[in-house]
């Protein structure tokens, strides 16, 4: 366990827990909305990807994915990351943190999973770009 400090929270966090627990539990969602977001997630901002690697997080690895089209080319996600850690110190409901277009935010969701160790959900929601050739009309159906 490591302990990773953001702002005035103290988080417990087993990185390569959360690795293999993200790696055999991805939940993918509609294929088309997926396929984008990993395409529009290709290149990843630094500062996010420092976020991401200090939590022990593969961005492209969500425990839960939603899909919603928005204005324009554009889709709107959302959903969660499970962590294998815990929360030491800092209140859940405060907890946001803005980086780029990404909001991410600490989730008491029911979990998709049951996990007998501690563990906790980083919520997202961020809104990217359709990138697939396929229309978007496809997700508006």
């Amino acid at each position: 366990m490591e302990e990773v400090r953001i702002d005035d929270w103290l988080l417990t966090i087993d990185k390569e827990k959360t690795k293999a627990l993200n790696m055999t539990h991805m939940q993918e969602g509609d294929s088309l909305s997926y396929q984008n977001f990993l395409m529009a997630n290709e290149i990843l901002d630094v500062e996010l990807l420092h976020f991401s690697n200090r939590l022990g997080l593969n961005l492209h690895q969500p425990t839960l994915l939603n899909a919603f089209p928005v204005e324009g080319q554009q889709i709107m996600y959302s959903g969660y990351y499970t962590v294998c850690g815990e929360i030491k110190e800092g209140e859940i409901d405060a907890w946001d943190v803005i980086i780029g277009e990404h909001c991410f935010s600490l989730v008491e969701e029911e979990p998709l999973l049951t996990l007998t160790e501690p563990h906790f959900q980083i919520g997202f929601e961020v809104v990217l770009e359709w990138h697939l050739p396929q229309s978007l009309e496809l997700m508006k159906k």
